[in-house]
């Protein structure tokens, strides 16, 4: 037998190293598949459910990071009666019936981030089922006086809004067995399905509220332009377009309702419109002004813009046309609209309205109020302004 070599040592070294990289390999690719398979039965519990590390970072979901899905998950499921397995053993924890502040408070800022309204608004946290909030109307008058001379009084014009809080809720059936889905998924289904909901009836009232109970008893802006006077041509807040029709609309009416805007509301003023009004009208409208003018019109460097202002998509806005349609509004809704809030979202359960069902119900609700006053009067318009289109022909 012949001898073994350095070289003889080295290569089988390299052999069994190899072997060993081909061994790491396997099984590398054995925990990317396990991975990938958690990942996907775990996918339709929430989004990307167990894809952030342990301290959110990455966490790509509802909530800021997985901790907190996680600990809203938990609370729905104590707050149903569910078991909560921990670590092999079984708990019961009913807790509080309310979402803790951390988490509530969460909810209040997405709410925000769906909710166009009250994101935009002035929030007045209320102290009492109705509250009276002063705003100034207009402004001191300054003079130049002079050394020694008198200096002219002058007063500050003061309104008042009243604001009186309506209780929003929903109400949902959920099974017992919820005991055996994942915490960050409930979590995730459950926070974001109430913040859009109650969200989205938000801006359905705050932006096309008529007073009747579809809409609570509250008027939004729509309705609140409307009112300033019986005839449109007499709402200083209002332009008419060039046509009933969304065809008919030309990008001077935009022009004239930007005209329209007090000085006070220019800085932080939006359009308001719905998406498909947007891309069906106004895009149209900027293609036919020339590549030039949509970088102008249009520009997406920091989002969608009209003549220099951004646009917010709002889905209760109008998306099919109508004579007399108040189709755009454009304005500053810190200036000229409130949300009062005196209570915010809490969750609440039943074992008794579904009993039979064997089902727990699980009830979200908030208390506020919406007031668009800023739409001026018969004189002046105010810092919500908005286009219309024109009456019916012939």
């Amino acid at each position: 037998m012949p001898p073994v070599t350095f070289e003889d040592k080295v290569a089988k070294g390299f052999e069994a190293a190899g072997e060993r990289m081909n061994s790491i390999d396997m099984n590398v690719k054995e925990i990317e598949a396990c991975y990938k398979t958690l990942t996907a039965q775990f996918a339709r519990y929430g989004k990307a459910l167990i894809s952030g590390t342990m301290d959110g970072k990455g966490y790509p979901g509802f909530w800021p990071n997985e901790g907190m899905a996680k600990e809203f998950g938990m609370h729905v499921l104590r707050v149903i009666g569910a078991k909560i397995k921990t670590g092999g053993m079984s708990t019961i924890d009913q807790g509080s019936n309310l979402v803790p502040t951390e988490l509530s408070n969460w909810i209040i800022q997405k709410l925000g981030t769906y909710g166009k309204f009250r994101k935009y608004a002035t929030k007045v946290q209320m102290g009492s089922s109705s509250q009276i909030v002063p705003k100034v109307t207009a402004d001191l008058t300054i003079f130049c006086p002079g050394e020694k001379n008198t200096i002219v009084a002058s007063d500050v014009n003061v309104g008042a809004v009243t604001l009186t809080p309506r209780k929003f809720a929903c109400l949902t059936a959920i099974s017992r067995e919820l005991e055996e889905d994942t915490a960050i998924g409930i979590g995730e289904i459950v926070g974001i399905s109430v913040a859009r909901s109650m969200a989205k009836k938000e801006d359905a009232i705050g932006f096309t509220g008529d007073g009747t109970e579809e809409f609570f008893g509250m008027t939004g802006i729509v309705a609140s332009l409307l009112g300033v006077a019986d005839a449109v041509e007499d709402i200083p807040g209002l332009i008419i377009g060039s046509g009933n029709a969304y065809s008919e609309l030309v990008l001077k009416d935009f022009r004239n309702v930007v005209g329209i805007l007090p000085d006070d509301a220019d800085d932080n003023a939006r359009w308001y419109m719905n998406k498909k009004f947007y891309y069906s009208v106004v895009y149209p409208l900027a293609e036919a002004a020339g590549v030039a003018s949509i970088f102008e019109i249009l520009s997406n460097i920091k989002g969608r813009f009209l003549l220099g202002y951004p646009v917010e998509f709002i889905s209760a806005m109008p998306a099919k046309e109508a004579d007399s349609q108040i189709c755009a509004v454009l304005g500053d809704l810190e200036l000229g609209a409130m949300l009062g809030e005196r209570r915010q979202l809490e969750i609440a359960r039943s074992e008794d309205v579904f009993f039979v069902n064997d089902m727990v119900a699980l009830r979200g609700s908030e208390r506020i109020d919406v007031s668009a006053h800023g739409v001026g009067d018969k004189d002046e318009p105010g810092a919500i302004v908005g286009l219309i289109t024109a009456a019916a022909q012939g």
